[in-house]
């Protein structure tokens, strides 16, 4: 429903008084243009006092009618940008610490590799511990252990590529158009 029609069962409240308002605050003030006033009050266009605020490109790109809202500094901007900041970077958790991990793994190795006799057999020793004290920390999902694990790779792809060669392409073009030759100092 596009158009807001109010309702006791759904958006019409009692106020204190007893009359009944809208608690989505319908009919919604006009306003011709997108303003800011200069006390930073803003309004967006609104053409119809029962339709929501709507934003045309969205409306005619996505065909719905989207609510638009104007984020001015204050506690919206804040926990907006504190969630995407927070989403896009990550909270560093300990098992992301590499120098740590890399650094557990020396030690243990230290403490346990008296038995080696020469110098390569205690470095591929130590080469092998690092790797798998990393493995054993780091995560994984479970698409991409998989890939791994039936031999696919890093990047699945649905598609594969073949080289196609000037020359080639070009003595295929002549057999398929045999008149192309008279031209051929244009190609």
């Amino acid at each position: 429903q596009q158009v807001h029609t109010c309702d006791v069962r759904c958006c019409l409240i009692p106020d204190q008084r007893g009359f009944y308002r809208c608690k989505r605050r319908a009919p919604f003030e006009l306003s011709e243009d997108d303003t800011i006033s200069p006390s930073g009050e803003w309004k967006s266009k609104w053409t119809y006092e029962y339709l929501n605020g709507w934003i045309p490109a969205i409306l005619l790109n996505v065909r719905c009618n989207n609510d638009g809202k104007l984020l001015t500094n204050g506690s919206d901007t804040k926990n907006c940008t504190y969630y995407i900041t927070k989403y896009a970077l990550k909270k560093q958790l300990q098992h992301f610490n590499l120098s740590a991990i890399i650094t557990r793994g020396y030690a243990y190795h230290l403490e346990r590799s008296s038995y080696t006799e020469t110098v390569h057999d205690y470095q591929r020793l130590l080469l092998f511990r690092l790797v798998h004290t990393m493995n054993r920390e780091q995560e994984l999902a479970a698409p991409m252990v998989m890939s791994y694990l039936m031999g696919w790779g890093d990047v699945y792809r649905s598609y594969h590529y073949s080289v196609v060669y000037w020359g080639t392409f070009v003595t295929a073009l002549y057999r398929a158009f045999p008149e192309l030759r008279l031209f051929r100092g244009g190609l």
